[in-house]
């Protein structure tokens, strides 16, 4: 668990780890250089399952969950972002499927999704954007981008990390971090996925705070999926794709909207 700043929302996010009907786990929570009292927060958990690292600067989601993983010690590794929720069931359903399919080697589940908008600490408004999350998954669909993938409730074999080419990558800081990981992996191991087509976490994506999202621009995303094609774009399962350059010229297009005053900033677009 990557957390900045998260000290209103962490307690939630560690206590749905808390609730998990499975009990044999470990939390490694990376502090990333918070100034507020989030480290407070953590300790007053008085659960020795669970374990803080605090960075003395700000490196990034990418570089925290790398932190996080090379202090890990099980089996298998999942994560979770510091202001969404785990259901009580996801470590027991998850190892479960795993179980019955040995050859996964990294897994998905459903989640619940929905979209916020806040202001001055505020909700203003929500919208459920759980609609286009498919009861199927292919690994093929992940490289087609058919879903955004999501750091939350993703697991993944730990010695996968074993290979120095598998990393977070630390230098992806408006999101699409967790698509690209996704895709390193499918590359190495297109035999190893699994889809788990079961709700087992609630996200949250916040519009108007201070995390990344919020302050990403629409060149941002442009220029994310642009980086992610070239990377990738010599990898197997990427035959076939339609959204480069589609999309970047999408993102592009509206950038020159804003630009002129046409278009709100990235964060309000969606609740327009």
């Amino acid at each position: 668990m990557p957390t900045y700043n998260r000290a209103s929302s962490i307690s939630g996010a560690i206590q749905s780890i808390r609730a998990q009907t499975e009990p044999d786990w470990e939390l490694i929570v990376v502090d990333d250089a918070s100034s507020d009292n989030t480290a407070e927060v953590i300790k007053g958990m008085h659960d020795s399952r669970i374990r803080c690292i605090r960075q003395t600067s700000n490196h990034g989601p990418g570089a925290a969950r790398n932190v996080g993983v090379a202090h890990a010690k099980a089996r298998w590794v999942s994560y979770l972002d510091s202001d969404n929720e785990l259901l009580p069931s996801y470590a027991e359903t998850m190892l479960g499927w795993l179980a019955k399919n040995p050859a996964a080697v990294f897994a998905l589940p459903r989640s619940n999704r929905t979209e916020e908008l806040w202001r001055n600490g505020v909700l203003i408004k929500t919208i459920d954007d759980s609609h286009d999350i498919p009861s199927d998954l292919t690994l093929k669909d992940i490289f087609m981008k058919k879903l955004n993938v999501d750091t939350n409730g993703f697991m993944h074999l730990r010695e996968l990390f074993n290979d120095p080419a598998i990393r977070w990558d630390e230098t992806l800081r408006h999101g699409m971090e967790d698509w690209d990981l996704a895709m390193l992996i499918g590359e190495r191991y297109p035999k190893g996925f699994l889809y788990v087509p079961v709700v087992l976490y609630n996200y949250h994506q916040r519009y108007g705070g201070d995390g990344i999202v919020s302050n990403s621009t629409y060149q941002d995303w442009a220029d994310t999926l642009a980086y992610i094609y070239q990377k990738h774009k010599g990898d197997k399962l990427m035959h076939g794709q339609d959204w480069y350059p589609r999309k970047v010229e999408k993102w592009r297009r509206l950038q020159k909207e804003f630009e002129a005053g046409k278009l709100p900033p990235y964060y309000l677009y969606r609740f327009q």
